[in-house]
Order: structure tokens, then C-alpha cells, then sequence
């Protein structure tokens, strides 16, 4: 076996290997490119298969290897087209172009216009235009391999330089291509399964994050469910005990004004003015006691709606005792036996959170009135979930394991029934209040004992 005929077996062996396996990418991606490469590799591999029927003797035109040689070039060239990704528009005119050069070129060979020589020089060409396009996408696609890829398409066109030099033996000239195309093939190869795994990971990381984005926005549709779903919870247990209070408490002064109303009409019309002079601070305090009833339902209402809610750091060391002051303007300057300890700075809304303070300490200083030293203590603790506020008295407590304090928030429960003035919403308001915090509320107390009322704001309202 001389040696041009190694060559070509050598080259027939790699070429079909290569052309196999761009055909298994091709089955596996459906990557357009990979079939062009997989049929010019199969061409070239017939041209060198039966190298000794096909190559060409002196200046003769062998039309078949003439024909396989340049379908080959034109499928690979196309290859090149989409591997590097030409945009669409450049990738049709561009593959028009070559095909049509290409077909050109051909017939001028069949022709006999130009000899061996000129069709290696054609081939060149081509090869030039395959290395430009790689330049191309090394410019856009560092460090992807197309910089081995084209130094192996330009040993070709160094071959041709060569052999015209007189450097190199011509005929091995039609074997020089087998090294740049088994290298093309092999890097675009490789290179296009490295892009396709790269491709498949970036689509599992998105498929991932979304994933997780989705399970995220479960969890908190969930989570806004339940919040929902205990919000309608309270609505119509304040509902059920609007309707308790219709029916109970705001019957009552409703009814005194209206008798008091009919007791003044009648001592009218009897001429008794003094009479009816007598009633109206009846008619006055029925009046303020509805007045009062409305104005708690509407401060609930306002406490459990999901609108403005404004939080940001509020430092309770300066707030509380401003709150403090307030109420004791309120009150007429009369001193107020509250004592207050360190606190931590929370995350809270100020006027949301002025209401629990106010709600708090106005219920310790109510219930703690007939102490012998009333005495209301305000402070924190710290827990590993964030602070946990507190407000204590030394008043009448009541019993903690009792059903009507488990219901402890509930509207209108008043634990104490009428032996002390209010009307059971203020506890309501500091719970839902509490709660749209993201905290909880709870008591610890036992009859003539005092009470602690414990709350906290959430975790993320610790600063």
C-alpha cells in the first residue's frame, strides 16, 4: 500500500466515524447543523473510500469526486452557517450565495476552464470563507473553541501556498484536507455538545428558579388563605357579637332614651317643666353610652381592615411615654401610677400601635382602681423569636382557666359583666391589631391576683 493510499483510508476512517457521530448529535438535538456536517463528512468519506477509482489523473475532470467534493464543501460551509448562528436573514443569503458559487464553480471545472490547480485554489476560497465566519463567532463567543477550528481550516490554504512554492509534494495536496475537516469536525462536535449542555442547564436553573418562585408564591398564597380565612373567622364572630350587642347593649340605651324621651313629652304636655327638666341628663347619658358603643364598633372595624398599614422603627423607650402623657392629659393631669421598664425598639405602626398601648394601660388602670396601691407596670422580655412586650396591674385579675377566657379578644366579651364601665371591644382592637403585626396576644392572670397581658409583633418586627 503506497502512501497516498494510507492517506485516504486513514482519512476515510475518521471522516465516517465523524459523520456517524454528527448523525447521532443530529438524531438526539435535531440541530440543523449537525445534519448538514454529518452528510458533507459522508461525502467526503466516499471521496476517500474509493480514493484509487475517484482521483484525478493529470489535468483530467473526474466528475464524481468533482461532484462529491464540492457537495461536501457546500454541506459543511452550511453547517458552519448554523453552527455559528448567522442571524437568519445573512445565514439564507449567505447560504445562497455559497451554493451558487459553488455550482458556478463546478461548471467552469467540467468545462475545463481551469485545471487542478484552480480548483484547489476554489476550495481554498471556500475554506477562507468558513475561517471568516469563525473569526466572526470568536469575536462574539470567546473562549468556545473557534480559534482551534479555524487554525485547522487555514493549514489547507497553507498546503495550497505551499505545494505552489514548490515546497510540498502536490499530490498529497488533496490529502491535506483531511486534517483540517477531521478537526473542524471534531471541535464543532464537541463544542456543539458543550453548548447544548450548557443550554440544558441554564433551562433546568430556570425551570428551578421557577419552580421555586412557584412553591414561594404557594407558600405565601397559602399563608394569605389562612390569613383570609381566620380575618372571616373574626368578621362574623364580630358579626355574631354585633348582633349580641344590637340586641343587648345598644337596646339598652336606646330604650332609656326612648322612655326617658316619652317621660318628658308626657310631663310636657302636664305643664311639669321641672319634671321634664329632670330627664334630660337621662336622655344625655343613654345618648353618650350609644355614642360611646358606636364609636368602639367603628375603631374595630378600622383595626381588622386590611388598608393603610404604615411600619417602620418606632423607639418604644420615647414612644410609650408620649402615649402615657396623652393619657394623662386626657385624664386631667392626674398622675398615673405606671411605671415603665426598658424596652426594645420594634418595627411597628406608630398609630396602630398607640391603640394597644392606650387599650392596655387604660384596662390595668380600670381594673386596678380599688387596689389599696394601684400599680401598672409596663415592660419587654427577651425570647429567641424577638421581644415580647407586657403590661401588668394589681388589680382584680380574673380566673385564666375559665371558657370565657379562652375566648379572651373576642368582641364584646366582658369578663367581668357590669362591674366596670366599657363595653368589651377594647381587648378586640389590641388583638386584631396584634395580629395584622404578624404577633399574638395572651393573658396570664388569677382572681384579686393582677393580670399580665403579654404581646408580641412578629418576627420581623424586632430591630
Amino acid at each position: 500500500m503506497n502512501p497516498y493510499e494510507s492517506f485516504a483510508l486513514a482519512g476515510a476512517l475518521a471522516l465516517g466515524t465523524l459523520a456517524c457521530l454528527h448523525a447521532l448529535v443530529w438524531h438526539a438535538q435535531r440541530q440543523p447543523w449537525s445534519a448538514m456536517f454529518a452528510l458533507g463528512l459522508a461525502a467526503l468519506t466516499v471521496v476517500f473510500a474509493f480514493d484509487s477509482a475517484l482521483r484525478p489523473v493529470g489535468e483530467e475532470v473526474a466528475l464524481a469526486n468533482t461532484l462529491l467534493s464540492a457537495t461536501s464543501l457546500v454541506l459543511m460551509t452550511l453547517g458552519i452557517l448554523g453552527y455559528v448562528q448567522v442571524p437568519p436573514p445573512w445565514r439564507a443569503r449567505l447560504a445562497g450565495f455559497v451554493i451558487a458559487v459553488a455550482a458556478l464553480l463546478v461548471a467552469l471545472r467540467i468545462g475545463e476552464v481551469f485545471g487542478r490547480q484552480g480548483g484547489r485554489i476554489a476550495y481554498a476560497t471556500y475554506m477562507g470563507l468558513m475561517a471568516a465566519l469563525l473569526v466572526w463567532a470568536r469575536l462574539r463567543e470567546p473562549h468556545r473553541g473557534h480559534g482551534l477550528v479555524l487554525l485547522a481550516i487555514l493549514t489547507y490554504p497553507a498546503a495550497v501556498w505551499l505545494a505552489r512554492r514548490g515546497s510540498l509534494d502536490p499530490g498529497l495536496v488533496r490529502y491535506a484536507i483531511i486534517v483540517p475537516t477531521v478537526v473542524l469536525g471534531m471541535t464543532v462536535l464537541t463544542t456543539g455538545m458543550l453548548r447544548a449542555q450548557r443550554r440544558a442547564d441554564e433551562e433546568i436553573a430556570h425551570r428551578t428558579a421557577a419552580e421555586a418562585a412557584l412553591r414561594e408564591l404557594n407558600d405565601s398564597l397559602e399563608q394569605r388563605v389562612a390569613r383570609r380565612t381566620s380575618e372571616l373567622g373574626e368578621m362574623v364572630t364580630g358579626l355574631e357579637s354585633f348582633n349580641r350587642s344590637v340586641s343587648h347593649d345598644l337596646r339598652g340605651p336606646l330604650g332609656g332614651i326612648a322612655g326617658a324621651a316619652r317621660v318628658a313629652m308626657k310631663a310636657l304636655d302636664e305643664g311639669d317643666v321641672d319634671k321634664a327638666r329632670r330627664t334630660l341628663p337621662l336622655l344625655s347619658e343613654q345618648a353618650d353610652r350609644s355614642v360611646d358603643l358606636v364609636n368602639s364598633l367603628l375603631t374595630l372595624a378600622r383595626a381588622g381592615e386590611g388598608g393603610e398599614f404604615e411600619p417602620r422603627a418606632v423607639v418604644l423607650d420615647e414612644f410609650v411615654p408620649e402615649v402615657l402623657a396623652q393619657m394623662r392629659q386626657e385624664a386631667g393631669g392626674v398622675a398615673l401610677p405606671v411605671t415603665v421598664g426598658p424596652l426594645p425598639t420594634v418595627r411597628a405602626d406608630p398609630a396602630l400601635l398607640q391603640q394597644v398601648f392606650t387599650n392596655l394601660v387604660g384596662n390595668a388602670l380600670k381594673f386596678s382602681r380599688g387596689a389599696a396601691t394601684p400599680r401598672v407596670e409596663i415592660g419587654a422580655e427577651r425570647q429567641p423569636g424577638g421581644p415580647v412586650l407586657y403590661v401588668r396591674d394589681n388589680g382584680v385579675g380574673f380566673d385564666g382557666t375559665s371558657p370565657s377566657a379562652q375566648h379572651l379578644g373576642e368582641p364584646f366579651l366582658r369578663l367581668h359583666g357590669g362591674r366596670f364601665a366599657g363595653n368589651g371591644v377594647g381587648l378586640s382592637i389590641v388583638k386584631r391589631i396584634v395580629e395584622r403585626h404578624g404577633g399574638h396576644l395572651w393573658a396570664k392572670s388569677a382572681p384579686e391576683q393582677g393580670a399580665t397581658f403579654f404581646f408580641t409583633l412578629g418576627a420581623a418586627a424586632a430591630e
